[in-house]
C-alpha cells in the first residue's frame, strides 16, 4: 500500500470541493489533492458525454444573489457562459401550467370548481391561526389554502422526497419557497415588475453543460500543480483525538493508497463520513447517524429522433399517474449540447431509496419505463426514440423530515470538533444547497485555513431561511 503526504485534502470534486482547491490555488497553496469516486469532476453537477451528445444529471440553472460567485462564474467561462430565456411548467391533469405561477392561467385551466374552490381556500387561511406550524403540509397549507397545496405542492413533492408531506419538516419550505404567496403571484399577473421571490425569467448557463464550469475549475488546479484522483473511493477515514490523520481509499483498479494531510476538507455524505471513521464514533453518535437519510437520484437520458418536443428547459411532473417528477430539454439550455440538430436530448428524472423496487430496475427497464411515461402524457411519439442511458445518483438529497433536526444538530457538532476538518457542500453539510451555496462554502472554508479575515465565517449559515432567497429584480446581491 502506498503512502501521500499533502498540505490539504479534497473529499469530493463538485462545486464545493473544487472551489475550495481553486482558492487554496489562488493563495499559493498547490500542495493539494482531490478524490472523487467519478470519472469526471462536477458531482452532482457534472455534465455526462454519451454518443457525443450531453447531459447534465437533472437540469442545472447558474443564479444567484452572490456577487464574488456570480463574479467567479463569469471569470471562468466568458463568452462561453451565455444567458438563457426561463421556461419552465408544471404538468398537471395532462395540463401544463406556468411556473411561476400566473393567476389567470391557472384558475381558467383548473376550471370554475377547483377555481373558486382554490380561491375560497386560500381566503380561509387568514381567517387561521398561523401558530403551531411544523410540516410542509402546514406551511403550504397555511400560506396558500389547502386546494392550491393538494394541486401544485403535494404530488411532486412526495415523488421527490418518499414521504408523506404531513411527514416533512417545515424548514424545506422556509428555506426553498419562502417570500412566495398567493398576493405575489396576482401581483405579477397584472403588473411584470412584480415577479414572485425565488422565480426569474433569465438565468446563466455554460454552453456545454453545467459540467464545463467545473471541468474549467479542475483544468486550473491541476495546471498550478494540484493534484486530482478520479475513479477512487473514500474507504477508511483515521481519526486520533480531535484530529483526522488520514485516508485510505481504494482506485478502480483495486489499488490501495494512505493519504495524510494537515487539513481535509470533505463533502462526502455526513452520513457516509461517519461510517468510514476508524475508529468509529460512539453509540450516541451513530445512532444519529442511522437516523439521517439521503433520497436517491435516478437520470434516463433519451435522444429522440424529432425536435420541438416542448419549448421548456423543463418541466415538473405532478400527474399522480406517472413516477417521472422531472423531464429536461437539453436542446432549450444551449444548442452546443446536441451535435445532431434533427435531434433532442431528454432527461426523465425519478427519485427513491435504495429498497425501493425502482432503484433495483435494469436500465432497459428504466427507459422503457420513461419511455411509457412519455408516451402516456403526451410528450413524445415512442416511435422517435433513438437510444438511451441510465445514470444512479446515491446520497443525492438530504431529507428534512420530521425530527430530523436533533440527529443532525448531533452530528454537526460532533464533525466540528475536528480541529483540521472542514465540512463543505451539499452532502458534507446535509444541506439542500444550490451550486452557489456550494461553491461558497468551499471558498470560505479555505478562507479559513488561510486564515482571511478577523473572524472564521460560520458555514453553517450559509443558505439559511433568511439569509437566501432569489429575486427577479435583484440578481446578484
Amino acid at each position: 500500500m502506498d503512502n501521500k503526504s499533502v498540505e490539504c485534502c479534497i473529499l469530493g470534486s463538485g462545486p464545493a470541493g473544487l472551489a475550495t482547491g481553486l482558492e487554496l490555488i489562488k493563495n499559493g497553496i498547490n500542495d493539494i489533492i482531490i478524490i472523487d469516486k467519478n470519472d469526471i469532476v462536477g458531482g452532482l453537477a457534472r455534465t455526462i458525454l454519451f454518443n457525443e451528445t450531453r447531459f447534465d444529471i437533472g437540469p442545472h440553472r447558474f443564479f444567484t444573489k452572490n456577487k464574488e460567485v456570480n463574479k467567479l462564474w463569469h471569470d471562468t467561462l466568458g463568452k462561453d457562459f451565455i444567458e438563457v430565456n426561463r421556461l419552465t411548467r408544471i404538468m398537471y391533469n395532462k395540463k401544463l401550467f406556468n411556473y411561476p405561477i400566473s393567476a389567470f392561467d391557472a384558475l381558467s385551466k383548473l376550471g370554475l370548481s377547483n377555481s373558486t374552490h382554490a380561491l375560497l381556500s386560500y381566503l380561509n387561511t387568514f381567517l387561521k391561526s398561523k401558530s403551531n406550524i411544523t410540516t410542509f403540509e402546514d406551511w403550504i397549507s397555511a400560506n396558500f389554502g389547502k386546494k392550491l397545496y393538494e394541486t401544485f405542492f403535494k404530488t411532486y413533492t412526495e415523488k421527490v422526497w418518499g414521504i408523506p408531506c404531513n411527514e416533512i419538516g417545515k424548514e424545506f419550505a422556509e428555506q426553498r419557497i419562502k417570500g412566495l404567496n398567493v398576493i405575489e403571484i396576482l401581483k405579477s399577473t397584472f403588473y411584470k415588475s412584480n415577479r414572485p421571490k425565488t422565480l426569474i425569467d433569465k438565468f446563466n448557463y455554460p454552453i456545454y453543460g453545467a459540467g464545463q464550469m467545473y471541468e474549467a475549475w479542475a483544468d486550473k488546479i491541476t495546471s498550478s500543480g494540484g493534484n486530482i484522483i478520479l475513479e477512487s473511493e473514500v474507504v477508511n477515514i483515521n481519526q486520533k483525538d480531535d484530529f483526522i490523520e488520514s485516508i485510505e481509499i481504494i482506485s478502480k483498479d483495486k489499488k490501495k493508497l494512505i493519504i495524510n494531510a494537515s487539513q481535509f476538507f470533505s463533502s462526502i455524505p455526513i452520513t457516509h463520513f461517519f461510517k468510514l471513521l476508524n475508529p468509529q464514533s460512539k453509540k450516541r453518535i451513530s445512532i444519529a447517524n442511522s437516523n439521517l437519510y439521503y433520497r436517491e437520484h435516478i437520470t434516463v437520458n433519451l435522444v429522440i429522433s424529432q425536435t420541438g418536443i416542448f419549448p421548456d428547459q423543463w418541466m415538473y411532473i405532478h400527474e399522480p399517474s406517472v413516477k417521472m417528477a422531472r423531464i429536461a430539454n437539453y436542446n432549450n439550455f444551449s444548442e452546443t449540447m446536441i451535435p445532431n440538430k434533427k435531434t433532442t436530448a431528454i432527461s426523465v428524472e425519478y427519485f427513491t431509496f435504495q429498497n425501493d423496487k425502482i432503484w433495483s430496475m435494469k436500465n432497459d427497464d428504466l427507459i422503457n419505463l420513461a419511455i411509457n411515461e412519455l408516451v402516456d402524457t403526451k410528450i413524445i411519439d415512442k416511435l422517435s426514440i433513438i437510444e438511451g442511458s441510465v445514470i444512479r445518483e446515491t446520497e443525492s438529497y438530504p431529507t428534512y423530515y420530521l425530527g430530523y433536526k436533533e440527529h443532525y444538530n448531533i452530528l454537526k457538532n460532533e464533525i466540528n470538533k475536528f480541529k483540521n476538518l472542514f465540512a463543505i457542500g451539499r452532502g458534507g453539510m446535509y444541506k439542500y444547497n444550490n451550486q452557489d451555496h456550494s461553491t461558497y462554502s468551499g471558498l470560505l472554508a479555505a478562507r479559513n485555513y488561510l486564515e482571511i479575515g478577523k473572524t472564521k465565517y460560520n458555514l453553517w449559515n450559509i443558505n439559511t431561511e433568511a439569509e437566501y432567497h432569489e429575486s427577479y429584480n435583484n440578481k446578484t446581491e
